[in-house]
């Protein structure tokens, strides 16, 4: 194989696969991208089994072949050039990488171990790129780490009403939901992906921009950008849950407070949290009491002024799941809506019914 092309080309599609490619006890291979050069294509593909990209690279081949690169050596020795102009070519499993001031050689696996990889075909919708990142990145912190639970350790996207896509994480103790403006997108069912591929989708999305095409099948979503990048998951199988039930219909009190001062308040309890991270909400006529204790620092309380209805209560909560959505709350103003002693608090912005947020109290 021998091929010319530009330097910024292939480190920008370098540094958007090198995330993907990674170590494989079983499959070394997996390490590695994948490097085409047929007729006048040249294409950059990797895989870890969970997502695949493909990207198009602009240049001339002068010669066809297929090499697989380990991704963060090729990268690495890329970062290091600052010629504008590259020669790829290959001498007996190895690839020379030269410029007119250098030449680097780095050692080839068997580009026949790299999976072959199937995808999905309709690819017929236009997707809003910015839209579907956001809706991802907003909800994707409250999904399980763990993997016990496949379906709470993904992002759920589904189609509530029309021109609009709804996407939802849970890991069983807290829940996001946020709807974004998808035009002309229609969705039969809804569909979970794992949230770090979801969040890789995301951060292809921003770093593509533009509106990809994008299709669904039994065990694949895709997206395909303007410039031919190619990017897909696999799904999780089984059912997410039926999160609109454990919503509650019926509140006991509200709170309407300005978000900054809750942040404010809990910079300062964060300092005195205990193992459990507990901080204690005191919601009274007028105010929103924040405090926390730690037997080994010491305590305490600060009090938010808030917009009161209802009756007063006491509840607690891990604090980092109180913060977590505030940074995804575009709003100035918080309402805190609380269904009573040890039942959930719902958290919105304002005047936004496209974002609700909902934390279970802690144990006392």
């Amino acid at each position: 194989m021998e091929i010319k092309l530009l330097h910024k080309d292939l480190k920008a599609a370098l540094e958007l696969v090198g995330r993907i490619s990674a170590k494989h006890v079983t499959l070394p291979v997996l390490q590695c991208v994948r490097l085409e050069a047929k007729g006048e294509q040249i294409t950059l593909q990797a895989t870890n089994l969970e997502i695949t990209i493909e990207i198009p690279l602009p240049g001339d081949v002068v010669e066809d072949g297929v090499i697989a690169i380990p991704s963060q050596t090729f990268l690495q020795s890329i970062q290091f050039i600052d010629q504008t102009n590259l020669t790829l070519r290959t001498e007996d499993q190895v690839l020379q990488i030269e410029t007119a001031t250098s030449n680097t050689s780095i050692k080839l696996f068997s580009a026949e171990e790299f999976p072959m990889l199937q995808q999905v075909t309709d690819l017929d919708t236009n997707l809003q790129g910015s839209q579907f990142a956001s809706g991802i990145k907003s909800v994707a912190f409250a999904a399980s780490q763990t993997s016990i639970k496949p379906e709470l350790g993904s992002v759920y996207i589904q189609q509530k009403k029309e021109h609009s896509l709804t996407f939802v994480a849970t890991d069983s103790f807290r829940l996001m939901e946020r709807t974004v403006s998808q035009k002309n997108v229609t969705l039969p069912d809804g569909f979970m992906i794992p949230y770090k591929n979801a969040l890789e989708l995301a951060r292809i999305c921003e770093s593509k921009g533009g509106d990809p095409l994008f299709g669904v099948d039994e065990n694949q979503c895709a997206l395909r950008f303007q410039d031919g990048t190619y990017v897909s998951t696999r799904l999780v199988t089984g059912s997410f849950p039926d999160y609109e039930q454990i919503i509650p219909k019926e509140y006991v009190t509200y709170a309407t407070l300005l978000k900054a001062d809750l942040q404010q308040a809990c910079k300062k309890t964060n300092i005195f949290l205990n193992k459990f991270r507990q901080v204690t909400f005191v919601v009274e006529s007028d105010a929103l009491t924040v405090s926390s204790q730690n037997n080994d620092v010491g305590h305490t309380t600060d009090t938010v002024k808030a917009m009161v209805e209802g009756e007063e209560l006491t509840l607690s909560f891990n604090q980092q799941y109180v913060v977590d959505p505030l940074l995804h709350i575009s709003t100035d103003s918080l309402k805190l809506n609380f269904a009573g002693i040890g039942r959930p608090m719902v958290m919105q912005g304002i005047n936004d019914s496209n974002t609700r947020y909902l934390v279970m109290p802690m144990n006392k």
